[in-house]
């Protein structure tokens, strides 16, 4: 087989996966996701655009966040916002330490005040 050939293989195999994994988020996804409203466009102070700023390009459609959690919890809801088990401590501590391959965010990423705008919105119902 030529290498061109080869590549051309690869390069589809990696799209279709690609395709599927967005398939699967958007099915997913909440319904401010799913109605395709762009976290840039939500007001920035809401608990919601907060989240969205500082998160959401892991952390919703798309993000590597979304997908990496999928996989190690094996769940079928992947989206932060949907978790009923987040708590805000847990949550403080993974953003400023961070956990598996999330890296730490420091006071100038995400402000004290953003954070516990953040862990509350993620914690609700604590």
């Amino acid at each position: 087989m030529k290498p061109c050939a080869l590549s051309t293989i690869v390069v589809t195999a990696l799209l279709s996966t690609a395709c599927v994994s967005a398939e699967r988020a958007a099915e997913q996804a909440p319904a401010h996701a799913a109605a395709g409203e762009h976290w840039v466009s939500l007001e920035r102070s809401t608990a919601e655009g907060v989240f969205a700023e500082k998160c959401g390009m892991c952390h919703r459609a798309n993000g590597m966040g979304t997908f990496i959690l999928g996989r190690r919890l094996a769940a079928d809801d992947v989206w932060l916002e949907n978790r009923s088990d987040l708590q805000t401590d847990f949550v403080r501590q993974v953003v400023r330490n961070g956990f598996g391959l999330m890296f730490p965010m420091s006071r100038g990423e995400v402000s004290d005040d953003q954070l516990e705008t953040i862990a509350a919105y993620l914690a609700e119902g604590e």
